[in-house]
């Protein structure tokens, strides 16, 4: 292989890797996570309660009793809206990865055909598309690592894997018989 036909391959490799994954964000994007709330803080009385000021001690208690019941209130609300927001991140991440995952078996499969009846084994272009649907797949795999059941993650590894070897291997053996014919 040229040095420009690696070149091509890296470049296809990346550029569409990129852009698959920049498609997957745009059309899909992830869900936003919550922002803290930002409380005030109670202002610090510029002189202190006197000793024995029962009434200015009393509204101090009241202040600091209400000032706790919100941001424990507020806490609450953040706590659920974070639980809420890790639950659509797993179904997110599983969507993902399925997403990916189809995307690159695609872009594989129309890269190795490409490489197999297009007669461009020796341009870099096709082999950079078989890259790019290998990115996908990883990509794909490293967003639903979490949120995906291990039986999933066997399966299309699988179909990957006999893709990929399956396919190396038949393409190689192609290659040997033609150029057995040609000699």
């Amino acid at each position: 292989m040229k040095i420009v036909n690696i070149v091509l391959a890296i470049g296809t490799a990346f550029i569409l890797g990129a852009l698959i994954t920049l498609g997957i964000k745009a059309f899909y994007p992830e869900p936003v996570s919550p922002t803290y709330p930002n409380l005030p803080i109670a202002p610090v009385p510029l002189t202190p309660c006197a000793t024995k000021d029962v009434e200015c001690q009393q509204a101090e208690q009241v202040q600091s009793a209400k000032q706790q019941a919100d941001q424990q209130a507020a806490q609450s609300r953040f706590d659920a809206q974070e639980a809420q927001y890790e639950s659509a991140m797993r179904v997110y991440n599983r969507n993902v990865f399925i997403v990916a995952n189809v995307i690159g078996i695609i872009v594989f499969v129309v890269g190795f055909f490409l490489v197999l009846y297009a007669a461009l084994t020796d341009q870099g272009a096709p082999i950079g598309m078989m890259l790019a649907g290998l990115w996908s797949i990883l990509y794909g795999y490293g967003r639903g690592w979490d949120s995906i059941d291990d039986r999933l993650k066997f399966f299309v590894g699988l179909v990957v894997a006999v893709l990929v070897i399956g396919g190396s291997m038949w393409l190689m053996q192609r290659r040997s018989a033609a150029r057995r014919t040609s000699a």
